[in-house]
């Protein structure tokens, strides 16, 4: 009797709907992959938690590759350069910039991010070395990077180009440089929801 009861129950279990969900989301997902992927793959746009995702449309992908430039052969792209010489520098100079921005929000911390906009905020007046700690200390109690020092945490923006001292000791200040502020304005392009939630 006991067995049969024991059975009963695997069997309730078994066919409940919290399984029975899981088994036809694995069958659907088995049968349905290869469009699943495809459509992955095609997506233009999409929303979180209002859930939106738009797939260009095969049609939409072949009108998009006839609006892109052709290959070119070196000598069409020497014309090209000859013919238009401040295009191409502001071309490549958008290329280069987004090349080093990329490589700089890779490796640029939440609390950094938060250090610019409020030095962004504050325009030519900039704000005092020692009034920053505050991001500093935030970035201590978000990561295990205890050793890291004051200066060194301010150092990478330095490096970049992000930010500049400008006075001495007492006076020393800190300012957002232009390229800073282009930083932070491609970033809030490329990724306006995420670029905020950077780690540490």
């Amino acid at each position: 009797m006991q067995v049969a009861h024991l059975i009963l129950d695997f069997a309730k279990i078994v066919i409940s709907w919290p399984m029975a969900v899981f088994v036809l989301g694995i069958l659907f997902i088995r049968t349905f992959r290869e469009p699943i992927s495809d459509f992955f793959r095609r997506i233009v746009r999409g929303e979180a938690y209002g859930v939106r995702v738009e797939a260009a449309t095969p049609s939409e992908q072949r009108k998009e590759a006839q609006q892109s430039e052709s290959f070119q052969t070196p000598d069409e792209v020497e014309r090209y350069v000859k013919e238009n010489p401040k295009k191409v520098i502001t071309e490549y100079q958008r290329l280069l910039n987004g090349y080093w921005f990329e490589r700089a929000y890779n490796l640029i911390y939440g609390t950094q991010v938060a250090l610019l906009e409020y030095l962004q905020g504050k325009g030519t007046d900039g704000e005092k070395y020692v009034n920053l700690v505050g991001f500093y200390n935030d970035f201590l109690s978000r990561s295990n990077l205890q050793t890291t020092q004051f200066a060194d945490y301010l150092a990478f923006l330095v490096e970049v180009r992000f930010i500049e001292y400008k006075g001495q000791d007492t006076d020393l200040t800190v300012h957002i440089t232009p390229y800073g502020i282009n930083f932070i304005s491609y970033i809030k392009g490329q990724y306006p929801t995420s670029y905020r939630y950077r780690p540490f």
